[in-house]
């Protein structure tokens, strides 16, 4: 019989391949969403990229945001679902987890806005 589940574990992020956070010389790609954040090679487009129940698909039809992780900043593609807020919201609580807090990512960008 498995343990019961806790309500809290519902909001944890999982964070999928932060060990290509080592070495950012290049661009890292990721989605995002409330589940968590998976990571992966720039050479990957972010449609052709499912994980974890996170989708970014054309025409806004995904679940997910798009992003790249360059070496001096971090920068969301717009989706029609995510405002600002609810952006913001997500980073923060990704930012915290120790494989993304040591990679000192820069600020994060979104739409072509700095707002964090």
């Amino acid at each position: 019989m498995s343990p019961p589940v806790r309500a809290e574990s519902a909001f944890v992020m999982r964070i999928i391949n932060a060990e290509l956070l080592t070495d950012i010389a290049g661009n890292v790609k990721f989605l995002i969403n409330e589940s968590g954040i998976a990571f992966f090679p720039a050479s990957q487009q972010h449609r052709d990229y499912k994980t974890h129940g996170m989708s970014y698909e054309d025409d806004y039809r995904g679940n997910a945001l798009a992003g790249v992780v360059t070496p001096d900043r971090v920068e969301i593609r717009f989706h029609r679902d995510y405002s600002d807020d609810r952006v913001r919201n997500l980073w923060s609580r990704v930012r915290p987890h120790s494989e993304i807090a040591s990679a000192e990512l820069g600020p994060l960008f979104y739409q072509g806005r700095k707002i964090n």
